[in-house]
């Protein structure tokens, strides 16, 4: 698998909570493992592809096509057992190449072997999945449907036991769902982009500390990506440009641009406050995903991620 040298950055996966004033940092609680092993995924794409696990999406290449991606899926695996893994690719622009349309190796780091080795590092039981598809798999439905849609089975431990999307009510969209999630999003952004940061740790401190966890980070780890998310400025689109995405098996729901694309980009994007790339344009998205706690009516965010891409050449 070929691997080129990429200037990305990858944003965590993040959480709700209620308050934080007159209490501990809740970082303060995270048990950190030098030994715990890592899930990760390093797919090599050609076309828009988005690759979820059990239903959370892991990826969304929507650039850098041909080049091999690494990243975390921890945060997805929220049990111990057989786990799915979704690939969804827009074939709209798609010709035949006589090259692999994707790649992917999904691994279990071990002791000096990161999930950014070769394939080649890596013990064999480690390998959980090792897949490819060409031309010859691609069929006349799929080029008629616009798109290439597989499921791969693959076992994996949980991390940490996390009950919370365990606890969330059935999702479905409707017009309710999206106002709420709108006006949720108003809330937040404009926290954000007021730097409110005490309201915002309310909301995002819980998520901290589950995702840290599910990572075995360090609290100075985690504050890093906490003050990347402070220093920037985030944008709203308007809500007759928005639809609702269910994800998590109907435990949760974001927002998304509303199109005829078959990958969705978040309704939020966001630029850095502080820092400009000298070598391209950064545009960054952020996915918020909202669920309702059983036993509650009210959304709560229990998730969100975010990656930041510079787009070499087209600085403006």
């Amino acid at each position: 698998m070929k691997k080129y040298i990429l200037s990305i950055i990858v944003l965590l996966t993040l959480a709700s909570c209620k308050g934080q004033e007159s209490k501990p940092e809740l970082l303060d609680k995270l048990k950190y493992d030098v030994d715990k092993s890592n899930y990760g995924i390093q797919p090599t794409f050609y076309y828009p592809t988005e690759i979820s696990v059990n239903d959370y999406p892991v990826l969304k290449g929507l650039e850098f096509f041909g080049n091999t991606i690494p990243n975390f899926i921890d945060i997805a695996i929220n049990k111990s057992g057989e786990q799915e893994l979704k690939i969804l690719i827009d074939l709209t622009n798609y010709k035949k190449q006589g090259e692999p349309i994707l790649e992917i190796l999904l691994v279990r780091s071990a002791k000096g072997i990161s999930i950014i080795s070769n394939e080649s590092d890596f013990p064999e039981e480690n390998i959980l999945v090792n897949y490819e598809l060409s031309d010859d798999d691609i069929t006349q439905e799929n080029i008629k449907n616009g798109y290439f849609l597989k499921t791969i089975k693959f076992k994996a431990k949980i991390p940490v036991e996390l009950s919370s999307l365990n606890k969330s009510v059935q999702l479905r969209s409707s017009p309710e769902l999206l106002d709420k999630l709108y006006n949720a999003l108003i809330n937040l952004t404009k926290e954000l982009n007021d730097k409110n940061n005490n309201n915002v740790l309310e909301i995002i401190q819980n998520a901290e500390f589950e995702v840290a966890q599910l990572r075995g980070m360090k609290k100075e780890w985690i504050l890093k990506e906490r003050e990347a998310i402070l220093s920037n400025t985030f944008t709203l689109l308007p809500k007759d440009s928005c639809e609702v995405k269910i994800y998590g098996n109907g435990t949760m729901a974001t927002l998304v641009k509303k199109s005829s694309e078959i990958i969705k980009q978040s309704a939020v994007t966001s630029k850095f406050a502080k820092k400009k790339s000298p070598k391209g344009q950064i545009v960054q998205f952020y996915n918020f995903y909202y669920n309702i706690p059983k036993g509650k009516e009210e959304l709560e965010l229990i998730r969100f991620d975010g990656y930041a891409i510079t787009k070499y050449g087209k600085n403006k």
